[in-house]
This record gives C-alpha cells, sequence and structure tokens, in this order.
C-alpha cells in the first residue's frame, strides 16, 4: 500500500510520550491516518500564547525577535517577525542529494508533530495540524538527504519539509 491515506486507511492517534516501535513501523509501511490527542492542544496552545506575550510586551527573546548567530544582540520588530521566520526556513533549506524515501519522510513528519505536540516550542497547534494534513493526504515533501547545518543536524531536512508548509518547497503525492 502507498502512503496515500483514503477512508480504508487505519486511524491511529499520536499521543506525545506514548509513540512505540508497532506505531512507527505502521507509519513506515504507510496506509494509516493520524490524529492527534485532543489532550495535547491546552499545552500547545499555553506555549503558544507565552511567546505570543513576550512579543505583546516587546521582551527581547532569542528566537523568537532577534536575529541569528552573530546576530542574536539584532532587536527584530514585530512587524518583520513572519518574514523573520520565512527567512529561517528558506535560508535553512540547503540539503543536496537524492529525496529520503517515502516511508522515512513519513516518519519525519509524524514525529516532528508529536514532538511539537509536546507543547514546548512556542508552536500554534494549527502548525501540527498541518503537518498531519500534509501526512494523512499522502503528500511526501522532498527531504535531500545530504546536508545541515547546526548542533541538531535536522535544520536543514525539517527546513525542506517547512517549505512545502510556506508554499515554496518541493513535494510529490505518494500514489505518484
Amino acid at each position: 500500500m502507498t502512503g496515500h491515506q483514503n477512508a480504508t486507511s487505519a486511524a491511529r492517534t499520536l499521543t506525545p510520550g506514548a509513540v512505540d516501535l508497532p506505531l512507527l513501523r505502521a507509519i513506515h509501511v504507510g496506509g494509516v491516518t493520524l490524529a492527534l490527542d485532543p489532550s495535547t492542544a491546552a499545552g500547545m496552545r499555553a506555549s503558544q500564547e507565552a511567546v505570543q506575550r513576550i512579543v505583546d510586551n516587546d521582551e527581547v527573546v532569542y528566537g523568537i525577535n532577534t536575529g541569528f548567530g552573530k546576530l542574536a544582540s539584532t532587536r527584530i520588530g514585530n512587524d518583520h517577525l513572519a518574514e523573520l521566520q520565512r527567512n529561517l526556513v528558506l535560508s535553512h533549506s540547503v540539503g543536496t542529494g537524492e529525496p529520503l524515501a517515502a516511508p522515512v519522510v513519513r516518519l519525519v513528519l509524524a514525529t516532528k508533530a508529536v514532538s511539537l505536540a509536546r507543547g514546548h516550542s512556542g508552536v500554534r497547534p494549527e502548525l501540527v495540524d498541518a503537518l498531519l494534513a500534509l501526512f494523512n493526504a499522502g503528500v511526501v515533501p522532498r527531504i535531500p538527504a545530504k546536508g545541515s547545518v547546526g548542533a541538531s543536524g535536522d535544520l536543514a531536512p525539517l527546513a525542506h519539509m517547512a517549505c512545502v508548509l510556506i508554499g515554496e518547497g518541493e513535494a510529490t503525492l505518494a500514489d505518484g
């Protein structure tokens, strides 16, 4: 079965801290649709509201309203924060080589969604919903297999995934 989800797909629930190997195998193989445990919404919303308070109170916090790296002490005005985030995604989409296989990309989408659903990242719940919508629609972002920046090693691959969400990346449908 392809990664494209349809009415016969088995529905699975993603719960932070409760993702096990059988669920990961099912995601890898395909033929499942994913939903987020509803209990995650409150934590994500609280985290996002904390970020919004920082912006509303004109607090300066690295990664929210400053530049990055050598520009960490440069304050970015509130009217440029969306542009900052967009540019950050675009500037990190620097991977090269063949794309990751669709089963691997399905795992990337699902694990990033469940990680963000923990409510420690300050993202809007709508972002997690968008990741799961891509997954459930069988959309496979093109994520090059080589290249990254940063200590985590996942900035470039995740930037390529995020590019699809902002209308800039490449993707295919799992069924062709």
